[in-house]
């Protein structure tokens, strides 16, 4: 609990906090997975819907723990102000998400590389495209063509007749 004047009431570090309502996130949002429709062998590609969701949700939790076990050895912290950077870039991700289906999901990533790197302050554009390229490509290679997952095309790769 943080009181107005920004200090914490119960004496520990607010990332305890932080970490358990990311346990609790990822909880639920594994639970969620267990609500997913059952693939047909022929199109699950030998990987279960449930598969990536739960990895990403294990690592979370992992970093969760190490997260409060680290908040346990500092002691509490006055908070100051979020930063609005925080906001503009959850918009930003929260945008991404809707651009997948028209744009695919490769070049959402890019698009969604480039816009961050530079909200969050880099202006060397050799760096920004060398994220917004490399990024996406690397997915490309592990997933697409070292697990054979595919990816939303989107609407635009469609029409081009480009991804996989």
């Amino acid at each position: 609990m943080i009181e107005p004047s920004g200090r914490s009431v119960r004496g520990l570090h607010h990332d305890v906090y932080v970490g358990f309502v990311m346990i609790v996130f990822c909880a639920v949002a594994f639970y969620v997975t267990t609500t997913f429709d059952s693939v047909p062998a022929m199109l699950s590609q030998n990987i279960p819907a449930t598969f990536f969701p739960r990895l990403v949700l294990a690592t979370i939790t992992l970093l969760s723990v190490i997260l409060i076990v680290s908040g346990l050895k500092r002691s509490a912290e006055s908070l100051g102000s979020v930063p609005g950077s925080v906001f503009t870039t959850a918009a930003v991700i929260t945008l991404a998400v809707f651009l997948v289906k028209p744009l695919g999901t490769l070049l959402t990533v890019g698009l969604l590389a480039l816009t961050l790197t530079w909200l969050w302050g880099e202006r060397q554009w050799s760096r920004i495209a060398s994220l917004a390229i490399g990024l996406p490509a690397a997915i490309y290679l592990v997933f697409a063509i070292g697990l054979q997952v595919r990816f939303p095309r989107g609407v635009v790769m469609s029409l081009i007749g480009a991804g996989g």
